[in-house]
């Protein structure tokens, strides 16, 4: 007999933020929505995109029908714009030794050596009425100038996205400066709370880079160069500062908006060692066996007696993945070890995308996705969907 299937489509997402505006301190930012919808997008060639023509696309604002051969035409100005902020959260103070051929020195992250890192997210919603659509990095085997090719990590960025500053409290001394972080663009989740109907559907992805109106991007901390390196800074309070599109090369209906402060305490000795998997990890890395380097993706519901499948591996049937990704499953909410998941994988369907399957967990009938690089601070991409069958 066939099994019945109970489809339920997830968005890759972290699910701790924080809504900072220009002040100092963060205040509580609206929760994610669990019913975040990912479209199945090709994720296999940043040359090769599926990108409706001008034809194809009956809103006459979509941004991608500026699309054209060679490039991108200038928006409509009747358009509704984007409007990107920044948001610090979860930080992360680390020491780490580097090789002098590791990517993070070769792409001038940090020096080779033990160095010292203040670790964090940053989170990018476009609250604004429109979408931001930068486009795919490669249009007819012609790289776009604003886009930059990370030989270590073997895919595309925005050129000098965001820009990093360790400040004095005073706001008037710069102590610490960060590598001026390229960004590869996409929907991450959903961000809500902005008092309109946000789009259920995810649109953009690294072979197709935007943040659809209502979603935001994210960088997680566990990333590589996702930090300030404080090696030679002396313990004492200070305040991260993050700019997003300083040189205004993305349109926008608000510039005001795209700085962020954030107070931090950096001690004379780093905190000690946790069991919290979330963190980025204090060496080099792979497989799922590690605690650390995790993202959380989000807690779902399921049905006792049946059985479970995540995975984002187009493979074995459900989801896409760009990069080489990781996955673990957790009975309950929130994050777990090695030791406690329910299911890993790294590699399925003689992919590199990882899927599992696993019998509803009876502790609360939920389960926590989380995903990661199968390297600790590899990009990645990795669009989930889920399925229970009924026996």
């Amino acid at each position: 007999m066939s099994a019945a299937m109970l489809v339920t489509r997830l968005a890759a997402s972290a699910t701790i933020l924080a809504l900072v505006g220009c002040g100092d301190d963060p205040t509580p930012a609206p929760a994610l929505d669990a019913g975040a919808d990912v479209s199945a997008t090709g994720m296999d060639a940043a040359a090769k995109v599926d990108v409706p023509s001008g034809a194809d696309v009956v809103d006459p604002c979509d941004p991608r029908r500026r699309l054209r051969d060679g490039g991108l035409i200038d928006p409509d100005p009747s358009c509704p714009l984007p409007n990107l902020i920044p948001v610090i959260d979860r930080v992360q103070i680390q020491t780490r030794s580097f090789a002098p051929g590791s990517c993070e020195v070769l792409e001038g992250c940090t020096m080779p050596g033990r160095r010292r890192l203040l670790r964090f997210d940053l989170i990018t919603p476009n609250i604004g009425a429109g979408d931001l659509y930068l486009g795919p990095p490669v249009i007819n085997n012609r790289p776009d100038g604003r886009f930059e090719f990370g030989a270590c990590h073997m895919h595309y960025h925005f050129r000098g996205y965001a820009d990093y500053r360790l400040m004095s409290m005073s706001g008037d001394a710069e102590v610490a400066r960060g590598h001026k972080q390229s960004f590869c663009l996409l929907d991450s989740a959903r961000y809500m709370g902005m008092g309109r109907a946000v789009s259920s559907r995810e649109v953009y992805t690294c072979v197709d880079q935007g943040i659809h109106a209502g979603w935001f991007d994210l960088y997680d901390r566990a990333l590589d160069c996702q930090y300030i390196d404080i090696t030679d800074v002396p313990p004492g309070r200070y305040r991260v500062r993050a700019r997003i599109n300083e040189l205004r090369g993305l349109t926008e209906s608000n510039y005001d908006d795209n700085e962020v402060f954030r107070e931090v305490e950096i001690p004379a000795s780093d905190p000690p060692a946790s069991n919290d998997p979330t963190e980025a990890c204090a060496a080099d890395a792979e497989g799922t066996a590690r605690d650390c380097g995790w993202v959380v993706d989000r807690a779902l519901a399921c049905t006792p007696g049946t059985r479970v499948t995540v995975g984002c591996n187009a493979a074995c049937g459900a989801g896409t993945c760009a990069g080489n990704p990781a996955l673990r499953v957790c009975a309950g909410d929130g994050p777990c070890i090695h030791a406690n998941a329910v299911a890993e994988s790294d590699d399925a369907c003689g992919t590199s995308c990882p899927s599992v399957s696993f019998m509803c967990p009876l502790f609360r009938n939920r389960y926590t996705v989380m995903t990661g690089g199968s390297r600790a601070g590899s990009a990645y991409e990795c669009h989930l969907e889920a399925s229970e069958a009924r026996p």
